[in-house]
């Protein structure tokens, strides 16, 4: 017979993020496979889930802590400690040894406001004997993430300047410094109740996310599970980076912004197609034409008459375009083809004002004559 001091304390894990390592991706399993999960023992939380994350959690501890970025224009229902203790209700009326699960990137931030780690840690207090807490974070390469996060903050519409001034100027340290992104979970469980995984694209293919955080948890992948069919928040095109912050700083409306953004997604992404005279072959990589051209100047060395500089021929074999030089010529053919559209919307907008001022013109009726017999 287990006695019932033996069994476990229901336990809260906390899936912190960080920013941009498939979190979106993460949440929208759990969310889906719900029930599945729940028949093993982990429970996705339902307390202040909002798009199938947990952020307003977070949001009430950095809006009570005086902090003003980043919180999307969030309105917090009620006070933090209304709103902690409902999760915690959630999570004590579990079995015992059944795991609740909250998942938010916004806990990440908490390194960054000390005075929203000390709220958090006062809640926590209150439920210590009661609960067991995990913690599950996820990292990328520094750089790899500043670029991410970077790329991030420009597609949701955040002026921003350019990269190097973002990373010294406004991003929160926590995004480069990921001992102080961990502290505060860690002063708060312990070393031992953190997790900590890397990111790498690997974990992007098939269904190695899902699996790597569940194995990571000692909990199974469920059987006929429900993935996503895409990326949920797909990366914006780096190409398409220095057009959108562009945007930013123009007093456009958001439809038009819209517009121009398809527009040039689209001429940008001819630039990558065979045009429609061209006679359909097969496509070959640079490394096949490399390849092919070598072994055509290797065919000509064998001919008796050959009078050519096969060394420096050799040399030179096809090779890519700079990156660089092939953006900045794809967004000049973009931005110029945009220019031309334009000034020929304007002729033509021009010519119909003509129009209307000659027909509002015969419109008018002619002033009368005076009689000069009188």
């Amino acid at each position: 017979m287990v006695r019932f001091f033996d069994k476990k304390p229901p336990e809260i894990i906390f899936h912190i993020g960080h920013f941009k390592t498939g979190t979106t991706a993460l949440q929208v399993f759990f969310q889906a496979n719900r029930d599945r999960l729940a028949r093993q023992g982990l429970v996705y939380a339902r307390t202040h889930e909002k798009l199938a994350k947990h952020s307003p959690l977070a949001h009430v501890l950095y809006q009570e802590a005086g902090v003003e970025t980043l919180l999307y224009n969030f309105r917090a229902p009620a006070p933090a400690r209304e709103m902690w203790q409902a999760l915690f209700d959630e999570a004590l009326a579990l079995k015992g040894g059944q795991s609740l699960l909250v998942s938010s990137e916004e806990f990440m931030r908490l390194g960054a406001h000390p005075g929203a780690e000390a709220a958090l840690r006062a809640l926590i207090d209150t439920v210590r004997d009661r609960l067991r807490f995990r913690v599950v974070c996820y990292l990328r390469a520094p750089q790899s993430h500043l670029e991410s996060w970077y790329n991030q903050l420009i597609k949701i519409g955040f002026d921003v300047p350019g990269f190097d001034a973002a990373v010294e100027q406004v991003m929160e340290p926590i995004h480069w410094d990921y001992a102080q992104a961990l502290r505060p979970w860690i002063d708060l469980f312990g070393a031992d109740a953190v997790i900590v995984r890397g990111f790498t694209s690997a974990l992007r293919r098939d269904d190695a996310m899902y699996r790597d955080f569940l194995g990571a948890i000692g909990q199974s992948f469920p059987a006929r599970a429900k993935t996503p069919d895409a990326d949920p928040n797909p990366r914006l095109a780096d190409k398409l980076l220095p057009i959108k912050r562009g945007m930013q700083h123009v007093a456009a409306r958001r439809w038009v912004k819209t517009t121009m953004m398809q527009e040039v997604n689209t001429a940008l992404d001819a630039e990558t197609q065979a045009p429609s005279w061209a006679e359909p072959r097969e496509a070959l990589s640079f490394d096949d034409v490399r390849t092919r051209a070598l072994s055509g100047l290797d065919t000509l060395a064998a001919l008796p008459g050959a009078a050519l500089d096969l060394d420096a021929m050799r040399a030179d074999l096809p090779r890519p375009q700079d990156p660089a030089r092939r953006e900045t010529a794809e967004m000049f053919a973009v931005l110029s083809a945009e220019i031309a559209r334009l000034r020929e919307r304007l002729a033509m907008q021009g010519q119909r004002i003509k129009t209307l001022e000659a027909q509002l013109g015969e419109s008018q009726p002619s002033a009368p004559r005076k009689d000069r017999s009188q």
